[in-house]
């Protein structure tokens, strides 16, 4: 009868040390995708030299960072820092973690542009973490005392001893080379969004407008008041909802860019007849949930965007989106 033969076993040191990779591999990633991990990976990738564009800069720099379906606004000048907005409480890490690998470990001003959750959700962890200056908020009255995450924000300024301004129509102040008008709210408002803190931004011959969460009535009367709201930056309101940028509002301020902060979910956002309505009057827009963090730069001439993503997803329209 034939013999039978058993394969030859692998050596046991052979055998464990596989063992041992395969869960490193396994603890590697889990680890990756906590916020620990993502914050070391990034770290380790700019340290490296890998996406490293912190030798990138200009005159002013506009960053729109990924937050998701939030908001985070980065503006840098002449040596000079402000951030709008701090998305929400689980984006402090990711704000943070930004902000310092382009070298920003202190802000000048922090912004709120109103109460929302995803707009100041992931200020106190920042306030922790950076120093600043001063924070700025709308003098509008509808803001005192509204929301737990407003009273834990106001509890650690006042830990921090952070002076604190309120701001109203025509109000400014300067970051850098950029020069910040308050154009908005015209007039007062029962909710959060329309009375949210509107900034026009001049730098020599660019300008922005930065809405947070403003909508239609807001709009309608930012229009009616007459003020210059021709920019060339439109910070697109509510994360591309089309209960904002409404056709007039868009024509008014015909932008050269839109910039809309949001991500995949089953609010559709950005809505596609807003998408539409820019399009339609010559913008070009870039969207944070396609083209991750948008880096607008400022030379004192012309005007550029860096993008983190080189190839958009694929689902830049409500027809293509997996809901």
């Amino acid at each position: 009868m034939p013999k039978h033969f058993s394969p030859p076993r692998k050596p046991v040191l052979v055998v464990w040390r596989n063992r041992l990779g395969m869960c490193f591999a396994v603890l590697t990633l889990a680890f990756s995708l906590t916020q620990p991990g993502q914050s070391f990976f990034n770290w380790a990738c700019y340290e490296l030299g890998f996406n490293d564009h912190r030798s990138e800069t200009g005159l002013l720099e506009v960053h729109i960072i990924d937050v998701g379906k939030a908001d985070a606004v980065l503006i840098r000048s002449g040596g000079h820092t402000a951030l709008i907005d701090a998305g929400k409480p689980i984006s402090s890490g990711t704000v943070v973690d930004y902000l310092i690998r382009n070298n920003v470990n202190y802000l000048d001003f922090l912004i709120m542009s109103h109460p929302d959750s995803d707009h100041i959700g992931g200020m106190p962890g920042l306030l922790k973490e950076l120093g600043v200056g001063t924070f700025i908020r709308s003098g509008t009255s509808y803001f005192s005392g509204e929301g737990f995450e407003l009273q834990e924000l106001h509890d650690v300024l006042e830990w921090k001893n952070i002076d604190t301004v309120k701001l109203e129509l025509g109000d400014s102040f300067a970051v850098g080379e950029a020069v910040f008008t308050v154009v908005g709210p015209v007039g007062s408002f029962e909710d959060p969004n329309n009375s949210s803190l509107v900034l026009r931004m001049d730098c020599k011959d660019f300008s922005a407008m930065f809405c947070g969460d403003m909508e239609y009535e807001a709009e309608q009367a930012l229009i009616l008041s007459g003020q210059d709201i021709d920019i060339d930056l439109l910070k697109v309101g509510h994360h591309g909802s089309n209960t904002s940028s409404s056709l007039r509002f868009v024509y008014e301020t015909s932008p050269k860019y839109a910039a809309v902060s949001t991500a995949l979910d089953r609010n559709l956002l950005p809505r596609d007849e807003v998408l539409e309505r820019l399009e339609n009057c010559g913008a070009e827009i870039y969207r944070t949930d396609t083209d991750g963090n948008i880096v607008f730069i400022y030379d004192g001439e012309n005007v550029r965007a860096r993008l983190d993503k080189e190839e958009r997803t694929n689902y830049e329209t409500v027809d293509n989106r997996p809901f």
